[in-house]
């Protein structure tokens, strides 16, 4: 079913406090000029999670999302409305939906694949990552949410269609990355001043977030790769979500992300 999403001039500042990404591209329209953008742009992961929820409507009843990998292909403003077009194939169990995210005729993401799955069945971590911790490891501050907050998400996420049953968006248990990448940038952002762009966002999820359980972002600096071109450094930052309490982990994804060199510099 098609579904269609239009972020407000309240989102960035919402999506800041549920965060903590207070990055000025989404907060300031004069920083987000310099980065070569008409205005300040919502966050790409506002964007991405009512992506997620569109996705959702669209498959079975009574999954939950076990994976998601997305390309951010074009920012988004506030008032701008985002269409998503779903296709689904099966895959064993679970189903892969794909959606066709359009604003103004271009692609937004590119690709944007969910695949979801029985509430009692999850995809193993990633072979490629070593959970165990480092002292490499860059921990984020710890996150919980209220039913206020998940409510204030759920608000700023919506889309046209959402699943009918879905509890707390998967989505909210990346919220906690921000803090964490914030640790991590202090070792490799470059000296010439510049932009932190969300280029891509992998994820996989393995236990629903709930209420009131705190949980931590611990990023694997030690798996990080960092690649520096002549308009910026693109970095590839894998991550653990894992709930304070037992160490158990709910999520790991990666995210790339470009430090675009500022054009006026």
């Amino acid at each position: 079913m098609p579904s269609t999403w239009t972020p407000t001039e309240e989102n960035p500042a919402v999506f800041a406090r549920l965060s903590g990404d207070h990055n000025p591209v989404h907060l300031d329209a004069e920083h987000a000029r310099a980065a070569g953008f008409e205005r300040n742009i919502i966050h790409g992961m506002n964007t991405l999670g009512a992506a997620a929820r569109a996705a959702h409507a669209a498959a079975p009843a009574g999954s939950r999302m076990w994976s998601l990998d997305v390309r951010f292909a074009a920012a988004v403003l506030p008032d701008q409305t985002v269409g998503f077009e779903p296709s689904t194939k099966p895959l064993g169990d679970a189903v892969k939906v794909s959606l066709e995210t359009t604003l103004n005729g271009g692609k937004v993401m590119r690709p944007a694949n969910f695949v979801f799955g029985p509430v009692a069945g999850a995809p193993e971590p990633d072979a490629k990552l070593d959970l165990a911790a480092s002292p490499e490891d860059r921990v984020g501050d710890a996150f919980s949410f209220t039913d206020d907050d998940v409510a204030a998400y759920k608000a700023i996420t919506e889309p046209t269609e959402a699943a009918a049953d879905e509890a707390i968006p998967e989505m909210v248990g990346m919220l906690g990355m921000t803090g964490a990448l914030e640790k991590a940038f202090t070792e490799v952002e470059p000296e010439k001043p510049g932009t932190w762009i969300h280029l891509r966002q992998a994820g996989r999820f393995f236990e629903p977030v709930q209420a009131g359980v705190s949980y931590r972002c611990r990023i694997l600096a030690g798996q990080m790769k960092n690649r520096l071109g002549k308009d910026g450094a693109l970095l590839t930052i894998p991550f653990a979500v894992e709930a304070v309490d037992g160490g158990a982990v709910v999520a790991t994804g990666s995210c790339g992300l470009l430090y675009a060199f500022d054009k006026e510099a």
